[in-house]
């Protein structure tokens, strides 16, 4: 090997050389902007044909680069956006707000309702779908023989990162998908490393991530995503045993959480200070209510691991 490794350097070093001596006579030649396109399409089309299984179980085919996409949650469009594809969006939802360039589509309804007529007029190659989209949605779509990938991956990072890579396959961005989940892999180890650097000793944090407060109670339990970023970020989940988002008066008093979080945004900092049962919280009386992006946070898109960060910091602020 070494002696491989020797004759590929003086090989090198001689290419270097007699480029050295032809390089005054002759000018590199200089790639025009459509030369560069050009070689990308290429470099597309051989990703294609492409299939993946989605999450009903369903194999989802694309024999070319879509050209007019519809995206039917805020989680896949933010995808699509950092996967350099947001100028063939031709529609999405009400709730899809990032990135900006996004609402130049055309919208087409909620998630859980959204205007079937609206989207087979669009004529999309390709609709991508997350969480609360209806079988009922996606099969009116596939009746027509619209491609719909519906990405249902919940629960953990690695649903995110699978999500993201099956997108950058049918629009032949793997390569951009690969680079957006290595950069969120880098952070997320960056932050665990500091969390596992802290002092054993230190006791976690009780955290309520309070989602909604009133009537109802909404929080994420043990079982759901935020929940087990939670106890990642060095917390001590006080819904850990819960499963799925409700939880009850009854079981916030028994966790007597050290801080709550909460979405920004929604008005629930006045609503725990103000009101009755929540006001006499512990956490609360000692003023440790700590706002998060919601956008960021409930999303499983790209800036998960952002808002995961900033979770932690806000957990243990000395891992700033």
């Amino acid at each position: 090997m070494k002696k491989f490794l020797k004759q590929l350097t003086l090989l090198g070093l001689a290419g270097a050389m007699l480029f050295g001596t032809v390089g005054c006579s002759q000018q590199p030649k200089e790639v025009t902007g459509e030369e560069s396109a050009q070689g990308q399409t290429e470099q597309v089309e051989k990703a294609f044909p492409v299939t993946i299984t989605d999450s009903t179980g369903t194999e989802i085919t694309m024999t070319q680069a879509p050209e007019r996409i519809v995206s039917l949650a805020p989680s896949t469009t933010e995808i699509l956006g950092a996967l350099g594809v947001t100028d063939k969006l031709v529609g999405r939802t009400r709730y899809c707000d990032f990135p900006t360039e996004a609402l130049a589509a055309e919208e087409v309804g909620g998630t859980s309702d959204p205007n079937i007529e609206t989207i087979v007029a669009l004529n999309p190659d390709l609709v991508v779908a997350s969480t609360h989209v209806s079988d009922e949605v996606i099969n009116k779509l596939r009746e027509v023989n619209i491609p719909v990938a519906f990405l249902n991956e919940q629960e953990d990072f690695d649903g995110t990162y699978s999500a993201i890579e099956n997108i950058g396959l049918l629009v032949g961005r793997s390569k951009e998908a690969e680079a957006v989940v290595s950069e969120m892999k880098a952070t997320v180890e960056s932050v665990v490393e500091r969390i596992n650097n802290l002092d054993e000793d230190e006791v976690k944090p009780r955290v309520y991530y309070a989602v909604w407060a009133g009537d109802s109670d909404s929080t994420a339990g043990g079982d759901t995503f935020i929940g087990q970023m939670i106890e990642l970020a060095g917390g001590d989940n006080i819904a850990k045993d819960v499963e799925g988002w409700s939880i009850s008066k009854e079981k916030i008093v028994e966790g007597d959480p050290d801080m709550i979080i909460i979405p920004a945004g929604k008005g629930l900092k006045e609503t725990l200070m103000t009101t009755d049962f929540y006001k006499d919280l512990r956490a609360v009386q000692e003023g440790h209510i700590y706002e998060i992006d919601d956008n960021m946070i409930s999303r499983q898109g790209p800036r998960l691991a952002q808002a995961f960060e900033a979770l932690a910091q806000i957990i243990h602020p000395e891992t700033k």
